[in-house]
């Protein structure tokens, strides 16, 4: 691919993830369950009112940021920043690794040669064994002294200590969840399940379609593609973006990741063609559209 959309849209998500990671790390943000307390910067305050007014206000305020940017934008957030979108194409590299995934890259990778092959399989086994128990500690880290988390993880877990027991039962969990997101629910949760994702879907429902930002076909009917489906093969969640009604069922379904767009770019691209897609917000007159055999 041509991958200027993807390679922007990689470092946003490695930046939201980094931070989301760091955060109960550095004490910007985090709860001490076992104290009863909240903390903020490094300082800690008694978990209750006026101090939980911290926690509110900040989620209140995203919650309007992600309607106002899903009106204006469209579900752009699930596409570019959303932590578990994130991980589920990460594990599509290693599904592709494994042999049944459609990643580009790694399915380029793969073919070099036999070494090549083998050390990126090696390289996936480690990550899944690694990754899944450190998002783990992070997340536990919002609610358990950082310092407590690694002592406890120092040890493998006693019964006397009923919290090393928690963490270490925690910990397998995010590792059997992590596998079965990435392996087998993937962008079915983020369709038909996530209630992030609905409202997202149904801020971007409700704005004018054709100033909104997302994928657009340029030319007036289907000809212009000939046989090609590649933007179709890039979509993940299985959206033609050729179509002027992105939607899943009864409301919006694109996610603005703009790999469709790169795709196109790329065929295009070796014929010496603009691309036929765009990502962009603009109103445009459509024709009604004709696939290829219709013109026979």
């Amino acid at each position: 691919m041509s991958g200027r959309h993807h390679s922007a849209r990689r470092i946003v998500q490695i930046l939201v993830l980094v931070l989301g990671a760091a955060v109960p790390w550095t004490g910007i943000f985090r709860l001490d369950m076992p104290a009863s307390q909240v903390v903020y910067f490094r300082s800690a305050y008694p978990l209750e009112w006026p101090y939980v007014l911290g926690m509110i206000i900040p989620f209140v305020v995203l919650v309007w940021a992600l309607a106002w940017l899903s009106y204006r934008k469209g579900r752009v957030f699930c596409g570019w920043a959303c932590p578990y979108g994130s991980l589920v194409e990460f594990f599509e590299g290693i599904r592709t690794a494994a042999g049944w995934g459609a990643n580009r890259k790694v399915a380029a990778w793969m073919r070099r040669s036999p070494l090549h092959r083998f050390g990126l399989r090696a390289a996936a086994l480690l990550t899944l064994a690694v990754a899944p128990p450190l998002l783990g500690v992070s997340l536990a880290a919002y609610l358990y002294p950082p310092a407590r988390i690694l002592a406890d993880l120092s040890t493998l877990p006693r019964p006397g200590n009923p919290g090393q027991v928690v963490l270490w039962a925690w910990l397998a969990l995010v590792l059997a969840a992590s596998w079965a997101a990435g392996f087998l629910v993937r962008f079915h949760f983020c369709r038909m399940v996530c209630i992030y994702g609905m409202g997202q879907a149904m801020a971007a429902s409700s704005a004018d379609q054709g100033r909104i930002l997302r994928p657009r076909y340029t030319p007036a009917d289907l000809s212009a593609c000939g046989s090609c489906r590649a933007c179709l093969k890039a979509c993940f969640v299985e959206l033609d973006p050729r179509e002027p009604d992105l939607r899943l069922g009864f409301s919006d379904g694109c996610f603005n990741c703009g790999d469709c767009v790169d795709v196109c770019e790329t065929v295009q691209g070796h014929q010496g063609r603009p691309s036929l897609l765009t990502l962009r917000e603009q109103r445009t007159v459509r024709t009604r559209r004709t696939e290829p055999q219709d013109l026979e």
